[in-house]
């Protein structure tokens, strides 16, 4: 089974992506109980009652960083322990591309149609007009 990716092309600097996921994802994504500053830390998302923790273990600014899921409440949530989320940021002429292989998120997992439908939302919608809004608005 295939793992969910998607991968997007923004017109920011890796710095600014790399920034947005680790310093700005409650700008984007949703409510953070802190920002991510090296390899070992943890955090929590929250969406009204869901929630999932995340602690990093890759963290290479500008092009890289993996979070590993440890947490998710309710049950539903809970299929995401032992994801792997890994962002990669590659310079491109005029911006960049940001992709995002979420393994273990796979089609015969009972949450795969939504959270791969709210990745297709938070990716090239939100994480991507934030990006370049926060240029254009000189963040």
């Amino acid at each position: 089974m295939d793992d969910y990716t998607i991968k997007i092309e923004v017109s920011s600097t890796p710095e600014e992506v790399f920034t947005a996921l680790t310093e700005q994802l409650s700008l984007w994504w949703g409510e953070v109980d802190k920002s991510v500053n090296k390899i070992g830390d943890e955090f929590t998302i929250t969406f009204g009652q869901a929630t999932w923790t995340f602690k990093v273990i890759t963290y290479e600014p500008g092009s890289k960083l993996t979070w590993e899921c440890i947490g998710g409440n309710p049950d539903f949530n809970a299929e995401w322990i032992g994801d792997v989320l890994e962002w990669k940021i590659t310079q491109q002429e005029n911006g960049c591309k940001v992709s995002l292989k979420q393994t273990g998120l796979t089609p015969d997992k009972n949450c795969y149609d939504i959270c791969a439908a709210t990745w297709d939302k938070f990716i090239p919608i939100s994480l991507k007009t934030f990006l370049e809004k926060c240029k254009a608005e000189g963040f």
